[in-house]
């Protein structure tokens, strides 16, 4: 990562409150599940939380 990638990120987290660009906040999830189909809503909502897969799969975590 060179001066300019960081300077990026730094921008980036200004813009957005201090928080990373990846990082939503609990309103920002909620309207984002609310504008899904219904049927898929429980995967989507896990996918942004970062539990499960799109597919509906658990997310499962290799370390122990």
């Amino acid at each position: 990562m060179n001066d300019n990638d960081s300077e990026v990120v730094e921008q980036t987290a200004d813009m957005t409150g201090g928080r990373a660009p990846e990082e939503l906040t609990e309103r920002e999830i909620q309207e984002l599940v609310a504008r899904c189909p219904e049927q898929q809503r429980w995967a989507f909502e896990g996918w942004l939380r970062g539990v499960r897969q799109l597919d509906g799969d658990p997310i499962v975590s290799l370390a122990q």
